[in-house]
């Protein structure tokens, strides 16, 4: 049995994507940019089955056995499937197992890491490189808009072109051009009751979505030139700004979304303590309660030891910029 496995990972976004011009397309209102991370990911491994049987899509709970995946993950990796065999004209039927290195469902791009292991998978699968240059759009027609960035290493955006909002990611800068560290406070590893999705359709119901958007192209253009300049005081001023933004839009949406939890809010006041102290570190929160505190290597384990004193918190993940998705030599199955 051939068998194909990737690995690829979570990314976190500096400027967020919230909110869909186009649902059925996963199109989004605004450009997004963010940070492939490293120890983050999911993997997938997919082989070829005989034809006349159907699919057996199986997932792994930490280091347990192999276990038919739940109705909803089926369902969504069935519908992209659709997609994938269409567009590589490849019907024959497939054994996938995947799983995560982190927590799934809890805010932390789960399925951007999944779908974009999956869209690379098949890809090579049917003979293609992982770097083939449809895999950004197609990662993204999973209805995950995020895999779209997950699929390129290092600071990406999407889509490449800000003003009319199209074409596949594009990278700003690669891993190493500044490596800076993500100390990942997950507060809550449980399923999140209000999904990405439902947030993205309830944005525009705030009053203050469209006041949002109108700043976003020079908070993006600004954001970038921070990247490249490796400028932390600008890129913390924007990201922070950014998070507390993305969940204000949700908090005054309707109905209301309420994802952070008092340990979410402890965490960002002890990050803007320690960068009052002259330390190189700020948050930013994806739509879950859990924080990312970006800090530089130098600043990283002074952070990470005053942090860990906070209380709330369920697990620390110390993870950093990374490279992208990757083959592997050991497979789920």
């Amino acid at each position: 049995m051939k068998r194909i496995s990737v690995s690829s990972p979570a990314n976190i976004a500096l400027i967020k994507y919230w909110g869909m011009r186009d649902v059925q397309n996963t199109l989004p209102n605004n450009a997004s940019l963010s940070m492939t991370l490293n120890r983050c990911v999911s993997r997938c491994t997919l082989a070829t089955l005989q034809r006349g049987v159907s699919d057996e899509i199986l997932w792994q709970v930490s280091s347990s056995a192999l276990i038919p995946a739940d109705p909803t993950l089926r369902q969504g990796i069935e519908r992209h499937l659709q997609t994938l065999r269409e567009h590589f004209d490849h019907w024959q039927p497939l054994r996938i197992a995947t799983t995560n290195s982190f927590p799934t469902g809890a805010g932390i791009a789960s399925s951007a890491a999944g779908f974009s292991a999956l869209t690379v998978a098949f890809a090579v699968h049917c003979g293609h490189s992982p770097q083939h240059p449809d895999l950004s759009d197609l990662a993204r027609r999973s209805g995950s808009g995020s895999a779209a960035r997950s699929v390129l290493g290092g600071f990406v955006q999407w889509p490449c072109d800000a003003l009319l909002l199209s074409g596949p990611a594009r990278q700003i800068a690669p891993a190493h051009h500044w490596p800076l560290h993500d100390l990942i406070a997950v507060v809550d590893t449980r399923r999140k009751t209000v999904s990405s999705r439902q947030g993205h359709l309830a944005a525009a119901s705030s009053p203050f979505y469209l006041t949002r958007l109108d700043r976003l192209p020079e908070r993006l253009d600004n954001l970038r030139r921070a990247i490249l300049e490796r400028d932390f005081d600008t890129l913390a001023d924007l990201v922070e700004r950014e998070a507390v933004e993305l969940h204000m839009i949700a908090m005054t949406s309707q109905p209301p979304i309420f994802y952070w939890q008092p340990a979410t809010l402890a965490i960002l006041a002890r990050v803007r303590q320690l960068r009052s102290e002259g330390l190189e570190v700020c948050a930013t929160i994806d739509a879950g309660p859990n924080v990312h505190v970006l800090c530089t290597a130098q600043d990283s384990p002074g952070i990470f030891a005053e942090l860990r004193k906070l209380h709330g918190i369920e697990r620390w993940i110390l993870d950093r910029a990374g490279d992208g998705p990757r083959l592997l030599h050991e497979h789920l199955f």
